[in-house]
């Protein structure tokens, strides 16, 4: 979720940008910044616009061709987003963020194999590239290779210790792996660079439950509904009921509990 100090951050961003267009209208690189911008704040079509400026002011910007191959796959555009990280490889061999970018939009078209060579040769071209090791830490748990993924969002978070989602992400593996108190370190550390993250909560309540924290547990599930997570959606990820729950782990839940998990 957007905080308020990341939006005046963003406005603030913003306000210099469109000075910066007003001044030069065909700066190419003002309105790439600006796309970035708005694809932080989730305007991916107004990103989009701005992406297709740069490229209209400079055919050979690499960097504007991987930004919008980038936001086409937030769209769920898969092969627009494909194609624009294409020819921003032709246009700059070098350069890694399109490789990480395409192998992301592979990843969500089912094609886990291609994507994680994508996430090699980003690493291999920039091995500082944080984003690199988290998106291919999500490929190998796909993959079931919970062990490599871990190895992978604890390297992302080596070169970002801000990236909140490589926290919450590699407190699922662990989580997945039954050590819940690693993994409720690791959410812990989450929440606390995000607190409006309702997923975190809510996948934190859920281990607070193996480890019978029952007023922990409470707490953290109605936080993250009150955020907009629907925990029994993502309880029923996890378990085909409270039944199922309680049985393959020997306890029984609260009641308050178990409705909260049902309703």
């Amino acid at each position: 979720m957007e905080t308020g100090t990341n939006h005046a951050r963003f406005e603030k961003a913003i306000t210099h940008l469109n000075k910066a267009i007003q001044l030069k209208p065909n700066f190419a690189i003002a309105y790439n910044n600006r796309g970035l911008v708005y694809c932080d704040m989730g305007e991916i079509d107004r990103a989009i616009k701005d992406f297709d400026k740069a490229i209209e002011f400079n055919n050979d910007y690499a960097e504007a061709f991987s930004n919008r191959g980038g936001a086409y796959r937030i769209k769920g555009d898969y092969d627009r987003a494909i194609a624009d990280c294409n020819r921003a490889m032709r246009l700059r061999p070098d350069y890694a963020e399109p490789y990480n970018n395409r192998g992301t939009a592979y990843r969500n078209k089912g094609e886990v194999d291609r994507a994680i060579a994508d996430y090699n040769r980003a690493i291999q071209l920039d091995p500082n590239l944080a984003p690199a090791y988290y998106n291919r830490g999500i490929a190998l748990c796909e993959m079931g290779s919970i062990d490599l993924a871990i190895v992978d969002y604890t390297q992302a978070i080596v070169l970002k210790p801000e990236l909140a989602r490589a926290y919450r992400n590699r407190g699922t593996a662990y989580r997945h792996k039954g050590n819940y108190n690693r993994a409720i370190d690791d959410f812990d550390k989450a929440i606390k660079l995000n607190p409006n993250d309702a997923e975190t909560y809510s996948i934190r309540g859920e281990a607070w439950l193996h480890l019978q924290k029952w007023d922990k547990a409470r707490t953290d599930l109605a936080l993250a509904k009150e955020g907009g997570a629907d925990i029994a959606a993502a309880f029923r990820n996890d378990y085909e009921s409270v039944s199922d729950f309680e049985r393959k782990n020997d306890v029984k839940l609260p009641e308050d509990i178990a409705a909260m998990l049902t309703s």
